[in-house]
């Protein structure tokens, strides 16, 4: 043969790689180069049969036999025309199912194409790949998502199918961002536009129904029980403290005779009466605080640190404390006030922690019972 053969007509389908054969396709010609190449395995010469195929240079890319390099290192090669997929060593069922729950199961197929999805979502994921652990805890969160839907009913489906429409419709604009074209990305992921849509559909109707448990009844029996408990999430406090950090103005840290002197001055001046907001401006080192008179006015307590909270919650009101010690510092507090919040003040962080809690209670506690089983192929 020709070490140069110009006017070949195109038909580089999978066949080529597959047999050595030459499809053909009308209309496209390009200029290929056959050259005899030595390959060596493990320092052995091995030739490919006539069967197996040739090399050639195309564009400047060297392309070699597929059926011959995976052959020769021991894989047999498979070609599944129905799928358009080679397979390469152990042929994969996957139709073979990998969970069955109450109601209904999933295919090895289908959680593929999920893990696919997911990827798109966030490419990070791919190095999870072999985490069998990682692979469970998805396999888990998408019979649940599944079992929340069938849960929800096709008239909440209908109902949401407007909110699903625009979800992927930002998706796509977010995958096309990358100046890549669509359609490319999702092949890319071996996805197709009808499969984004149903995992967008399952992920956000499985969430948008658990938010409609949510209801206002469960959200003021929430409240309810914080009141009677005298929760923490309920209060708010207006106070003033003076810090002294443990660094001082180059970073550099405090010795703990420095601290306990600046502590001793403060509660010198506050003792002899000075006012609170005064010493606070001049010694203070609470950077969103000191030019206020270290005030935090009607703020909730569960913002604040360990230790300071637990004494803006204990201290008597308007009782200066002693040197309290936090991660920032030492801090002198003064609590002026403090109130519970209202139902409608805190109705949305309290539906917030309901939501969390029903999450919790069905992925923790429910739908381990709902799994019959789960048989995921090694990595």
């Amino acid at each position: 043969m020709n070490d140069k053969v110009k006017g070949l007509v195109l038909g580089l389908s999978l066949g080529v790689m597959l047999t050595g054969s030459i499809a053909y396709a009308s209309g496209t010609q390009i200029e290929v180069y056959f050259k005899n190449i030595k390959y060596m395995f493990d320092g052995y010469v091995k030739t490919p049969t006539s069967e197996q195929g040739e090399s050639f240079i195309y564009n400047g890319t060297t392309y070699v036999p597929l059926r011959f390099v995976s052959e020769a290192l021991g894989k047999e090669v498979q070609y599944d025309g129905d799928t358009d997929t080679i397979w390469v060593g152990k042929k994969i069922d996957m139709n073979a199912i990998v969970a069955t729950y109450d109601g209904g199961e999933v295919n090895l197929g289908s959680f593929e194409t999920y893990l696919n999805f997911q990827r798109l979502l966030d490419p990070d994921n791919a190095k999870y790949d072999k985490d069998e652990g990682y692979k469970t805890y998805m396999l888990k969160q998408l019979i649940g998502q599944q079992i929340l839907m069938e849960r929800a009913g096709e008239e909440f489906r209908k109902s949401i199918a407007v909110t699903v429409d625009s979800q992927v419709v930002q998706l796509n604009k977010y995958l096309a961002s990358s100046g890549q074209d669509l359609n490319t990305v999702l092949t890319a992921n071996q996805l197709t536009p009808s499969l984004v849509h149903s995992y967008v559909e399952t992920i956000i109707g499985a969430q948008m129904w658990l938010n409609t448990q949510a209801t206002d009844e469960k959200i003021k029996a929430l409240y309810d029980q914080q009141v009677s408990s005298n929760s923490e999430n309920l209060l708010k406090a207006t106070v003033r403290h003076i810090m002294i950090s443990n660094n001082d103005e180059k970073g550099s840290p405090r010795t703990k005779e420095v601290i306990d002197q600046k502590l001793k001055e403060v509660q010198d001046k506050l003792k002899s009466g000075e006012d609170f907001a005064s010493v606070a401006k001049q010694y203070s080192e609470d950077p969103g605080s000191k030019d206020s008179g270290g005030l935090y006015a009607d703020a909730e307590v569960t913002k604040w640190v360990e230790g300071f909270k637990k004494a803006v919650v204990s201290l008597e009101i308007n009782k200066i404390s002693e040197p309290v010690e936090t991660e920032f510092g030492y801090h002198i507090i003064r609590v002026e006030s403090r109130s519970t919040q209202s139902f409608e003040a805190i109705k949305d962080q309290l539906k917030q922690q309901l939501l969390s809690d029903l999450s919790k209670q069905f992925n923790e506690k429910e739908l381990p019972g709902l799994i019959k089983s789960i048989t995921l192929p090694k990595p």
